[in-house]
């Protein structure tokens, strides 16, 4: 199992484009098989900054997923609308409770 969260900061006045595009890329990765879990969040409390928490069955699927069209696309989107490099990290589960 592949799980990771990825950090995104909205260049300032960009926040509702960019969460626009973010609810997109949701609605499009809803079709690839390999992804388990692809939740975009909202930090409260400060305004314009998102959170994805991301599963997938695999490394394939999760490659699959970095190279589709509609991720090269809407990627490309995100950079313009965003502040920074954003900020990826690749988690190993040690333990939890059942969901």
């Amino acid at each position: 199992m592949i799980l990771l969260t990825v950090k995104i900061q909205a260049a300032k006045g960009k926040e509702q484009e960019l969460e626009a595009v973010l609810r997109e890329l949701v609605k499009a990765t809803t079709a690839e098989d390999g992804a388990v879990e692809y939740r975009l969040h909202r930090v409260v409390g400060t305004p314009g900054a998102f959170r994805f928490t991301e599963k997938y069955k695999d490394q394939a699927a999760f490659d699959f997923h970095c190279n589709t069209e509609h991720f090269k696309a809407l990627i490309a989107k995100v950079g313009e609308l965003s502040e920074g490099d954003g900020d990826l990290d690749m988690l190993e589960l040690i333990d939890s409770i059942p969901e």
